[in-house]
């Protein structure tokens, strides 16, 4: 069996992604607090006009998007999925958002905390506005037009919305040029996303993830979607079948651990799919596909590029 995969550099990200991926949310900013220049964030909470003199940002797209609004010389620490840009990769490391500590942000002294609705627990949270730091909290977008919303969001937390609007059509034009019709330039493929960090952590994702308009910005069919997943569900050799994907992505992380192609195919079910019969599954690292980030058209990009090199005839 001819062996598909295609892989990027292996980037840092943490394996307790896995757990905090089935909470995306995709609710809309709220456009009262965007048209008065007053952040109110995605749990209720506002923050006005914050100290932005030192930051700490709970996930990688945050950090990612708080560099790009101009303010990355104010970042002092971030959580441990951010993996560019290259400069915020040495910064110190808050923890992990998603098994957020108190005491692992207050330590960076910082004036404003940016997290997102999978940061957890709630409790840290609390503990961090107790100790008169405020956190915004923003929504985790699972659209294109959710992730526009979330830039021009943060840019009114930031008091930067010039710059954000520049971003949003920065982003706004590569994704357009990233993208492809669905049929123009192959067969329409139905293609999974599973996540696996190993044999004990395997998921198939569904309506509501990140990774569901990429894969149709590339002309593909969600096939956990066209299968009725919502969320995720554990990988089992019956989702699969419903499933029925001509091509499986999964992280990189994720594919090493289990030991690259042939570890894959030892999952009970995978070898039955059309894309384990075929060898056709591709490893991306889990901050390029898992976020909506700056770098979102990249991935759109290379998926295309990837599902180009298969034999799927328009």
């Amino acid at each position: 069996m001819t062996d598909l995969l295609r892989t990027t550099g292996l980037s840092a990200v943490a394996a307790v992604l896995a757990l905090a991926i089935v909470g995306c949310s995709d609710s809309s900013a709220d456009t009262t607090a965007i048209e008065t220049s007053a952040f109110v964030g995605a749990d209720g909470v506002a923050v006005e006009a914050p100290d932005t003199s030192r930051i700490v940002t709970l996930s990688g797209d945050l950090t990612e998007f708080v560099f790009e609004l101009g303010l990355g010389s104010s970042v002092v620490a971030t959580d441990v999925t951010t993996v560019a840009p290259d400069e915020a990769v040495t910064l110190p490391k808050a923890g992990i958002g998603r098994f957020l500590t108190a005491e692992g942000v207050l330590k960076h002294d910082p004036t404003l905390v940016i997290a997102d609705t999978q940061t957890s627990p709630a409790t840290a949270i609390e503990q961090i506005r107790a100790a008169g730091v405020p956190v915004a909290v923003l929504d985790v977008p699972t659209t294109f037009d959710g992730l526009y919303d979330k830039v021009t969001t943060l840019g009114v937390l930031l008091d930067a919305s010039n710059a954000a609007s520049e971003a949003n059509e920065r982003l706004r034009s590569e994704i357009v040029a990233a993208s492809v019709e669905p049929g123009a330039a192959y067969a329409v493929p139905r293609i999974a996303y599973v996540y696996t960090r190993g044999p004990d952590v395997m998921l198939l994702f569904g309506e509501g993830m990140t990774t569901t308009p990429v894969i149709e910005a590339a002309g593909g069919l969600d096939a956990g979607v066209e299968a009725g997943v919502q969320k995720t569900v554990p990988v089992t050799p019956e989702a699969l079948a419903a499933a029925a994907p001509d091509v499986l992505i999964v992280p990189e992380e994720g594919y090493a651990v289990l030991g690259g192609i042939d570890g894959l195919l030892a999952i009970p079910g995978v070898s039955a799919t059309p894309a384990g019969r075929n060898g056709a599954v591709f490893a991306y690292p889990e901050g390029d596909f898992l976020t909506f980030g700056p770098r979102i058209a990249d991935s759109i990009a290379r998926l295309v590029a990837d599902l180009g090199s298969l034999p799927l005839a328009p």
